[in-house]
């Protein structure tokens, strides 16, 4: 039953309507057996005609059909007879049938006339020469194949000439087909041509890019300056992202995803991105993140099951999103920077742009870590940037060398640190010997030498003595003992809220820093010995050797020891040697019975080959070492203390003005704390027994303490005013004007290497430019009488000379 409202439809029309919609969308399937409509004129029914030649007959029908098929094929025909009525009087030859072809060649077709045939019957009939010629004028009609040559042969005759054919694209036959037809419209529609290319309606993109590669030539002022207008709509569009994200980080954060998007290599159309638009988003980004990024570390926990209020929920969401493009941007950067780390034997020379690209890169990465140290991924950073310690190029290894440095002067957590230097462990296991020496620079900028590990174990001993003797004295009740544990936790929370780690985490850090760096230096004393890396490691161990144990500070002397008699060991390692060893007896191993005497002599010798050319550069390592030794000069002989005064003088009159100066304070400190070495400026005092030798390499037996100080005297006239000066109140006794500077201070203060004077050359005064008189010579007799006798002669003797002619 209909619902109401509805009218009844019928089923026949239900199904037209469904046809219909069917054959409108084209989902509408033929029917096979649909009887064919006749032309007037034409009978209803043809009486099908099977020929015996290219038919089978019924024999051969019962012996490829069963009694069952038989049986039901003529049951069908009974009932139904017109299912014979669109069997043709021919079928069509298949040209795709094999059989079909073997009885066309065998016997001619035959010219069927039969009433009402298509006109498709002629096509159907052709004979196999009208076959052949349509076959050879497609060749003809075909272009002819392009012919390539290749390299000729050389054969007994001669040289053969090669040719082979290659096939045309479609687009190489479209432009000769088009050649003529171009060549004459050229002239005509030259100007509509550009017209439409301007607009970009001139046609199909491939007609286009013919054109521009046949006829347009593009020179270089044009792409030059096609990318300058391309570069300056990446600034100003890198601009105002920047500017619009900086005036609301929370509300702009997706500006990131365009910044970051020009620091790809290659743009959504595949086509190359600029290196300057690449540098200057890789900048912007760099000084965008170190602006919003907090100095805290971001830590999220799983609030789903929790309700947030809608302040925290925002904040939770921009945090994570900052996060995310915080790590894309550090993956951009590291992909970029990692061009600098070859692989082994890839010899490949980085072209300029990538150079610098990668330049720009790692020195963002090294920014950040420096601006954001205790950040999310601040690990991440270091394990990408501690590799290049090692790098090829000296520009990336300054970067790195910097970042490290200030990263080990700011750390206060130590954190960061520990994460460093256990990574350059890792790369001077994993390089050795092969290790660059400026790799191991930045670890003299650690904090070990601040810190006095036996005081502070002291301090620590005696405090926990303290804290039990309190208890032991004072019984506390079990409410009392609640109270100071909440207590305790109150206090922990503070410290925590204020972002300050306990003593003890810092301090357990900074043994773990300690432990890995005396690992590192211990190790190359015992592998590599006789590399680069021994004055490296040398320079570190004298400058923390406040920090190392007792027990290892005897090995550590015979070590050195060995180190400064090998003979394959360079001049300057050797100096270092006796550096560290100075440095250690000069500290806590004073305590040591060891004779420093080798060490003096060495040093005694060494200081002679010292001066302004070469071995300039060793002249701070004979600075800090003899000051090590006036350091400790109450445990020194009077006549090794004359011995360094003399060899003091000496290296003064051959050093530069800086270096000369340090020696003259050393040489001031002397005299302030040993009398015999001030005997040595006495020039009118008795001299000693025996003739003073310079060439002796021992101190003691120079006979030092018969030699004067006579290159005091030649420095007064120094052209240096500062060193001049010196030497004179030197020689008087007076306390020079650098009391309050160490030698190394002074040799650095007056280092000309960078082109500044200290004292600074006053600018010359401005004068009023006055005419100067000119001065006539005159002439001056001795004897009068001479003067009057040439007077007489030129009165007398006639001037006037007359030529004959």
């Amino acid at each position: 039953m209909a619902k109401k409202g509805k009218m009844k439809i019928s089923k026949v029309k239900r199904n037209n309507q469904t046809t219909n919609k069917m054959r409108k969308k084209g989902q509408l399937k033929l029917q096979r057996h649909k009887q064919k409509v006749q032309k007037q004129g034409q009978p209803t029914t043809q009486d099908v005609q099977y020929s015996s030649e290219s038919e089978p007959s019924g024999d051969e029908f019962g012996d490829m059909l069963d009694d069952e098929e038989q049986q039901y094929l003529m049951s069908r025909l009974s009932k139904q007879p017109q299912l014979l009525s669109n069997v043709p009087e021919e079928e069509k030859i298949n040209k795709n049938s094999r059989k079909r072809k073997r009885e066309k060649k065998e016997k001619p077709p035959k010219k069927l006339n039969t009433v009402g045939s298509d006109s498709g019957a002629e096509s159907e009939a052709l004979s196999d020469s009208d076959i052949e010629d349509k076959y050879e004028q497609e060749l003809a009609e075909r272009p002819v194949k392009k012919m390539r040559p290749l390299l000729p042969i050389k054969t007994k005759d001669g040289l053969m000439e090669r040719t082979e054919e290659c096939e045309d694209t479609e687009s190489e036959t479209e432009i000769q087909g088009e050649e003529t037809q171009k060549s004459i419209k050229q002239t005509e529609d030259h100007s509509s041509e550009a017209s439409d290319s301007d607009s970009g309606m001139g046609g199909t993109g491939e007609e286009d890019t013919h054109v521009e590669g046949d006829q347009k030539v593009v020179s270089t002022v044009e792409l030059m300056a096609a990318r300058r207008d391309k570069l300056q709509s990446d600034k100003l569009r890198i601009g105002a992202l920047c500017s619009s994200l900086l005036e609301s980080p929370e509300k702009k954060l997706k500006n990131l995803f365009p910044i970051l998007y020009l620091m790809e290599e290659r743009l959504k159309d595949n086509t190359l991105n600029l290196h300057s638009t690449r540098k200057l988003a890789t900048l912007s980004a760099f000084e965008v993140f170190k602006d919003i990024l907090p100095e805290y570390m971001i830590r999220h926990q799983d609030y789903s099951n929790i309700k947030l209020k809608k302040d925290t929920l925002s904040l939770y969401k921009y945090e994570k999103e900052l996060l995310e493009f915080y790590k894309r941007y550090l993956q951009r950067l590291e992909k970029a920077a990692g061009v600098l780390r070859l692989r082994k034997g890839d010899n490949r020379k980085l072209d300029e742009p990538t150079l610098s690209l990668a330049l720009v890169s790692l020195q963002c990465m090294c920014g950040l870590l420096v601006a954001r140290p205790y950040f999310n991924y601040a690990p991440n950073i270091a394990q990408s940037v501690a590799p290049h310690l090692d790098s090829s190029h000296g520009d990336a290894r300054k970067l790195v060398t910097d970042c490290c440095a200030s990263v080990f002067r700011e750390d206060n957590k130590g954190d960061i640190t520990l994460v460093i230097v256990r990574l350059i462990n890792q790369l001077v296991k994993r390089r050795g010997e092969r290790l660059s020496p400026s790799a191991l620079d930045c670890l003299l900028t650690l904090k070990i030498r601040d810190i006095d590990m036996d005081a502070e174990a002291e301090i620590k001993n005696k405090k926990r003595i303290d804290e039990k003797h309190k208890k032991r004295i004072v019984n506390l009740s079990k409410k009392e003992k609640k109270r100071s544990k909440k207590l305790k936790e109150v206090e922990r929370e503070l410290l925590e809220t204020q972002a300050q780690e306990s003593e003890m985490s810092r301090r357990k850090q900074l043994t773990e820093v300690t432990k890995t760096v005396f690992h590192i230096y211990f190790r190359l004393l015992k592998t590599a010995p006789r590399s680069q890396l021994l004055a490296a490691a040398l320079n570190g161990l004298a400058k923390f050797t406040h920090v190392i144990n007792l027990e290892y500070y005897s090995d550590l002397v015979s070590i050195l020891g060995q180190l400064l008699s090998d003979e394959l060991v360079g001049p300057r390692e050797r100096l270092l040697c006796v550096q560290t060893v100075l440095a250690i007896l000069a500290g806590s191993g004073d305590a040591l019975n060891v004779d420093p005497a080798k060490f003096h002599a060495y040093l005694y010798y060494a200081m002679l080959g010292v001066h302004a050319g070469c071995s300039h550069e060793h002249a701070p390592i004979v600075i800090e070492a003899v000051s090590l030794v006036c350091g400790r000069a109450r445990r020194v002989s009077a006549g090794v203390l004359q011995a360094f005064a003399k060899r003091l003088a000496t290296l003064a009159t051959q050093l530069q003005h800086n270096a000369a100066l340090a020696c003259l304070s050393l040489l001031h400190a002397l005299t302030q704390q040993s009398k015999a070495v001030a005997s040595l400026l006495e020039l009118d005092g008795e001299l000693g027994s025996g003739r003073f030798d310079p060439s002796l390499a021992s101190p003691e037996h120079c006979n030092a303490h018969s030699a004067r100080l006579h290159e005091l005297h030649a420095l007064r006239r120094h052209h240096h005013p500062a060193l001049g000066r010196a030497a004179a109140l030197l020689l008087r006794g007076a306390p020079t004007d650098h009391n309050n500077m160490t030698p190394l201070q002074i040799f650095e203060a007056y280092d000309g290497s960078q082109m500044a004077f200290k004292p600074a050359v006053p600018p010359p005064k401005r004068t009023e430019t006055l005419k100067q008189k000119k001065i006539t010579p005159t002439h001056i007799w001795a004897q009068n009488s001479l003067k009057e006798f040439c007077e007489t002669v030129e009165n007398s003797v006639n001037m006037d000379i007359i030529t004959e002619r």
